[in-house]
């Protein structure tokens, strides 16, 4: 229990000081995208990407999205392969929508941001959960007697 405490500790440490933050949930293949970074024609980024194969190719694919912001100069990478709601559960929601404020964006705004975004992974979640249960995409071990 002890490691698990001491990762969310760096896991919250870590959110407060990142300019841009990717949660990757590796058995729904998808990512939680935020970046921080703005200017007064763009905004900050909330957004659920396809997961992708390495950091660097994440790096790239959001310098392409956002280039006027230029080169990322922090990224921080999380793996999460806890259930969506333990997200709110363990205050990483709490700390994403504070890193949004802290960098500008509105109360409300964030919260609104995070929420949908959490929203979309728990109904991926479900469909995943779904899935599996019904065997669609899915092998079983051994199969059942008749």
């Amino acid at each position: 229990m002890e490691d698990d405490d001491q990762f969310l500790n760096q896991v919250l440490a870590g959110i407060s000081e990142a300019e841009i933050v990717t949660i990757f949930f590796p058995l729904l293949r998808r990512a939680l995208v935020i970046d921080t970074r703005h200017d007064d024609e763009t905004g900050q980024m909330v957004r659920v990407m396809a997961q992708v194969g390495s950091m660097e190719e994440r790096i790239g694919v959001i310098e392409g999205m956002r280039p006027r912001f230029g080169k990322i100069r922090s990224i921080l990478g999380i793996p999460w392969i806890k259930s969506i709601h333990t997200l709110r559960e363990q205050g990483v929601v709490e700390q994403l929508e504070k890193r949004l404020s802290d960098s500008g964006m509105p109360a409300f705004r964030a919260e609104s941001a995070v929420a949908e975004a959490v929203a979309e992974l728990t109904r991926i979640e479900h469909r995943a959960y779904v899935s599996m249960i019904m065997g669609d995409g899915y092998q079983t071990l051994w199969s059942a007697q008749g």
